[in-house]
């Protein structure tokens, strides 16, 4: 089944107004020629306008902190139900998420990627619409199930040793009327006597994603670049590198449109207690 369609490149763009007109029709937008950290955080709160409630860098995406950190995530025991955190070595191509996946309804609503350097050769970017993506699966006979099970089914949207209290669709609308479609690497059924049945669902969905990724187009953000993204609905990630100088920063915003807005900093590396 071809799922490329639900793969694209964003839309170049020069303002706010055109960026967020873009991310309500596709799901993203770029910006090129912005100057610095400072600047990206600025032009995507003035992308979110009136409704923005918080925005800041989360994350600095480099070779050092990627294997840093994956040091200390692979000291971790393995979670109640076997499962382990690890980060891939950053020469392999990322796996597709939404930004903020471990805090469930905490993640952001708005991801602003904004690239200082790119690297020399690679780390290439993508993006997936999870909208379109559900469609195909919708307009297929033999996955007509699957999005169904997408829709209507809660799972376990935790990530190892980041426990959430609450199930979830895969797919959903949000009380304020946004798309909501998930995956990261460990989303599992939710416990109980139907755990085992929607395991094969839950992989096929795995599965849909890493087609859309590797069939679908990809592009590269230069120096200055803004990747403008609306976090509930569109996954990303990049290509393998090896450039220790890649940087990325990963900027999250919170809108009044958010699930729900975090009070304090948001720490994915530590393990943390159930609320």
């Amino acid at each position: 089944m071809d799922l490329s369609a639900a793969g694209f490149v964003p839309s170049r763009v020069s303002g706010p107004r055109e960026a967020r007109e873009a991310i309500a029709a596709e799901g993203a937008a770029l910006v090129p020629g912005v100057a610095g950290e400072a600047e990206a955080v600025a032009f995507g709160r003035r992308v979110m306008g009136a409704r923005a409630v918080r925005i800041g860098t989360q994350i600095e995406a480099t070779k050092e902190r990627q294997e840093r950190e994956g040091r200390t995530l692979a000291a971790q025991p393995p979670d109640a139900r076997g499962r382990t955190r690890a980060f891939a070595p950053t020469d392999e191509r990322m796996v597709a998420h939404n930004d903020g996946f471990a805090f469930g309804d905490l993640a952001p609503d708005y991801l602003f990627l904004w690239c200082e350097r790119p690297a020399e050769r690679g780390g290439e970017s993508f993006l997936i619409d999870t909208r379109r993506l559900i469609a195909l699966l919708a307009a297929a006979e033999e996955t007509v199930a699957l999005a169904d099970f997408c829709r209507e089914v809660p799972v376990d949207h935790s990530e190892p040793h980041h426990p959430q209290d609450t199930l979830a669709p895969i797919v959903r609308m949000t009380r304020s009327g946004r798309f909501q479609g998930r995956y990261h690497p460990y989303l599992s059924p939710a416990p109980g006597e139907r755990e085992a049945a929607h395991w094969p669902l839950v992989r096929a969905w795995e599965e849909a994603v890493v087609r859309a990724r590797d069939t679908g187009p990809m592009f590269r953000a230069e120096a200055g670049d803004l990747i403008c993204v609306d976090n509930y609905r569109v996954l990303h990630g990049r290509d393998g590198h090896s450039d220790p100088r890649r940087r990325v920063c990963s900027i999250w915003g919170w809108s009044t449109e958010a699930v729900a807005v975090p009070e304090g900093p948001l720490d994915f590396i530590a393990p943390r207690s159930a609320a």
